[in-house]
């Protein structure tokens, strides 16, 4: 299967091979700084990050969330994409294939201030502003389900910032940010809804679910939440339709018994897969090396941080693997 790009072929304005640093996309920085000026939290974001900043339902919760965890969930999300390492193949594969044109729909859930989805599209647009991918002409359609109002609004603003500098490259989009609880069965009957409307039309879709761990970790949020995601995953299935979920890579997420392990069993037998095609618990410790990287801190040059990425990708097939 072709890669989205070879890891030598990244740009130096992503990567740097000699000390193995994350660059973000300058126009998804740009598009973050306008954020931050927006909600006149720019000084906040050049303090020192606390602990336990998870994001919530307030304004306050987003703001600090906006501030000092977006650069890190997108440097998540930036690893996934181009696998500098080359070893999440399957991973950067599903992302060739969906983004190489068309007309494509992108969930994004919870899609917080826009972290996964402006990267992903700032990503993609770096690469075809120097000439490492190809400008065939890509139309995406946004959904994201976020319970926060203020994250949705920045997530929208997010959008319009950056939608000029994706049109240079060939890439138009549309956005709907809508209300969604991951336990409320009637909001997730919602986003279903507004999820087939957009998908009408589309080549390929791409379901991103990032960082839920904070929430789910507790047995009773993740059985609360099931059949939620049970049916919004059979929603998106298609014939080049794919979930990629993204996490930070914490003892909760990647341990025997912890949220993937969970969420692989979860998947596996929704869609029936065959035990020698799933995705095995633990996570291969190749996969637990390919996703960490230093990160240089887009607004202090001299500041650099530490990421490390848990990933994983599910195909979802219009049809049964088995019966």
């Amino acid at each position: 299967m072709q890669r989205l790009i070879k890891p030598e072929d990244i740009p130096p304005s992503l990567w740097s091979p000699e000390g193995g640093v994350v660059h973000l996309a300058p126009s998804l920085v740009n598009t973050w700084r306008a954020l931050l000026a927006h909600a006149n939290i720019y000084d906040k974001a050049l303090l020192q990050t606390p602990d336990n900043i998870i994001g919530g339902m307030t304004k306050e919760a987003t703001d600090e969330h906006l501030a000092w965890r977006f650069s890190g969930s997108s440097a998540r999300v930036q690893l996934g994409v181009l696998d500098p390492r080359g070893k999440l193949s399957a991973v950067s594969d599903a992302f060739a294939r969906v983004f190489s044109g068309g007309v494509v729909l992108i969930a994004d859930l919870p899609c917080g201030s826009g972290a996964a989805l402006l990267t992903i599209l700032s990503t993609i647009a770096e690469l075809r502003r120097e000439s490492r991918l190809p400008r065939q002409p890509l139309t995406v359609k946004i959904v994201g389900g976020e319970i926060s109002e203020s994250a949705r609004e920045y997530a929208q603003i997010g959008i319009e910032h950056i939608k000029d500098s994706l049109a240079e490259q060939a890439i138009w989009v549309s956005a709907e940010f809508v209300h969604w609880n991951v336990l409320d069965k009637l909001s997730t009957g919602d986003l279903n809804r507004t999820l087939t409307i957009a998908g009408i039309g589309c080549t390929a879709r791409i379901l991103v679910l990032a960082n839920f761990s904070g929430f789910l970790e507790s047995d009773s949020n993740w059985n609360k939440a099931k059949l939620q995601l049970e049916n919004i995953f059979i929603n998106c299935r298609d014939n080049e339709s794919y979930a990629i979920w993204i996490e930070p890579q914490t003892n909760k997420v990647v341990r025997s018994g912890g949220l993937f392990a969970k969420l692989t069993r979860f998947i596996n037998e929704l869609l029936k897969f065959k035990s020698e095609d799933s995705d095995q618990d633990p996570i291969p410790v190749i996969e637990l090396e390919g996703g960490k990287a230093e990160v240089q801190h887009p607004l202090r040059a001299d500041h650099k941080f530490n990421v490390a990425l848990a990933i994983r990708r599910f195909t979802l097939p219009r049809t049964k693997v088995t019966e």
